[in-house]
């Protein structure tokens, strides 16, 4: 049981790294998994759905990031990660346009495409969000997507 509540509380935590976004009720339910507060964890995780389920961009983008890795409640599926941070994005949260952009720069659940890496990664780069806007426009410069 421990090793499958340490799995678990890694594969959140590498989640959220591959989004790179800020995930506050993610990381609750981290804490509350390594505190060994699972059922506290998993009420967390449901209230993450139910608010994405509501339309909450940062809950979508959240529930998309619990997708993106084994380990979780639900089933790891990169192609429905990428249904809910799409959902996200489109509403204007800027972690989720940067997911988005990321995952097509690198080809991460869909197939490589760098004009919708661009499109994705110039919307979180004109956001609202500096900690987005900046790590966008080092990315967008890296990888010349002006070019695109």
């Amino acid at each position: 049981m421990i090793k499958k509540l340490t799995a678990i509380a890694v594969g959140l935590s590498i989640g959220i790294l591959i989004s790179l976004s800020v995930n506050a009720d993610l990381d609750k339910a981290i804490e509350y998994v390594e505190a060994g507060e699972i059922r506290k964890a998993e009420i967390e995780l449901y209230r993450i759905s139910q608010r994405a389920m509501d339309g909450n961009p940062k809950a979508m983008c959240e529930f998309g990031t619990m997708y993106m890795k084994e380990g979780y409640w639900i089933v790891q599926s990169d192609k429905d990660a990428l249904e809910w941070w799409l959902k996200s994005a489109e509403l204007g949260y800027a972690p989720c346009q940067f997911s988005v952009g990321s995952a097509y720069l690198i080809g991460k659940g869909v197939e490589k495409d760098l004009s919708k890496a661009k499109f994705w990664l110039y919307k979180a780069k004109e956001s609202t969000n500096q900690k987005y806007a900046k790590m966008s426009a080092k990315i967008y410069a890296i990888h010349a997507l002006d070019n695109y």
